[in-house]
């Protein structure tokens, strides 16, 4: 055999002994999950109430004609905003302005009946002396009667002067009281037809925006129909109905967020201005009114709104993130970093809404938390942090 062939067979049986004594590779860890962790923090957390209602003007005025009479003119217009006093609409002031001439005649006449304002009139001077001299016969008279120097007849007609002169002193006093009486009731009457005269033209009654106006020049209306509704939009209205497990929260006079959809989701700060004591026999729910200023009148009535009032808040309490729980059966689960190693906790929780959730007991202020990817980790995985956020 030539001698090369010798060498290379020699040279693989040790290379195949040198393979079989090679240690077996060594086998690779898990991979680190990649997380995003937050600082636990202590913050503040507000449970709040949603409700819907619909905006309303806080007062609404319905502008009533006070006479029967036809519509001359209207002077403004749906929509817009008018003065308190300011003229709405005008009636036709023909007929009354002919009561009122007609009162001022009749004031007159009743006025020329009047006795004296101070003293006693001439009529009733005369009827006062008739009837004292009257009765001054008649006392003579009876003197003489009773010393028999005067008949039963003479005494009779003596009576009946003095019985007669006071029945006249009597009846110039009553008319002089009916006749006062009538200038009163004329006075009366012609106030009564100035006023109407003044109706004739309606103004508003406060400051505010037209909000209808049902009527149109040549309508002839009558007392008590409506003719304005005049709106205070300096200040909205919104009725909202609570529902029973969140009015005991709920107190008159706290802030309320009103957002409005139509507006872009703008939002107001209210009031919580009035809350029903008693819930509605229907609904179950309790009536409750928020009010908020309204500048520039941005806000208009029917517009849809979200109202929403705080019914418990924390102050100062360890918060993590509500995505951050994980539920597990009937336990409450986090996970913190430590040395680049996934721990789970158990955690107990509190008072929550939809972002974040108070923890009584599981972690501790400063821990990182895991907020992003915790769904794939396991108690003791190690970790990657890609990312670091704000505690809550």
């Amino acid at each position: 055999m030539p001698k090369r062939y010798i060498v290379w067979g020699m040279l693989a049986v040790v290379l195949l002994a040198l393979s079989g004594c090679k240690p077996p590779a060594k086998e690779a860890g898990p991979q680190p999950v990649a997380v995003e962790v937050a600082k636990v923090a202590r913050g503040d957390i507000q449970v709040t109430s949603t409700l819907t209602g619909r905006v309303e003007a806080e007062t609404e005025v319905p502008v009533p004609a006070k006479l029967s009479a036809r519509v001359a003119a209207v002077r403004v217009r749906v929509g817009g905003k008018v003065e308190a006093g300011q003229v709405l609409v005008e009636l036709d002031k023909k007929d009354v302005a002919e009561q009122v001439r007609q009162a001022e005649a009749n004031l007159k006449v009743a006025e020329a009946s009047l006795p004296p304002a101070s003293g006693e009139s001439a009529a009733a001077a005369g009827a006062r002396v008739a009837l004292e001299s009257a009765q001054a016969d008649l006392k003579r008279i009876e003197s003489l009667k009773e010393q028999g120097l005067a008949s039963e007849q003479a005494w009779e007609q003596a009576k009946a002067r003095a019985a007669g002169a006071a029945a006249q002193y009597q009846a110039v006093l009553d008319q002089e009281r009916a006749a006062q009486a009538r200038y009163e009731q004329a006075q009366a009457a012609l106030e009564l037809a100035r006023s109407q005269l003044e109706n004739a033209t309606v103004t508003a009654p406060i400051a505010g925006v037209v909000a209808s106006l049902p009527v149109e020049v040549g309508q002839t209306v009558g007392p008590g129909a409506l003719v304005a509704t005049i709106v205070n939009m300096e200040r909205v209205k919104i009725e909202v109905n609570v529902p029973e497990k969140d009015v005991v929260h709920l107190k008159e006079g706290q802030a309320a967020k009103v957002r409005i959809a139509s507006l872009k989701g703008k939002e107001f700060t209210g009031k919580l201005t009035s809350l029903a004591p008693a819930a509605d026999p229907k609904t179950r729910s309790f009536l409750g009114e928020v009010t908020l200023e309204n500048p520039g009148y941005v806000l208009k009535p029917g517009m849809f709104a979200e109202v929403r009032l705080a019914t418990e808040t924390r102050q100062g309490v360890v918060v993590v993130p509500q995505d951050a729980v994980i539920l597990e059966g009937d336990k409450q689960v986090v996970y913190v970093v430590s040395d680049d190693t996934a721990r789970r906790r158990e955690v107990k929780l509190g008072l929550g809404n939809d972002e974040v959730v108070e923890v009584l007991s599981g972690v501790k202020e400063g821990e990182d938390l895991v907020v992003t990817g915790q769904d794939y980790l396991e108690d003791g995985v190690p970790v990657t942090v890609e990312g670091r956020g704000e505690g809550k």
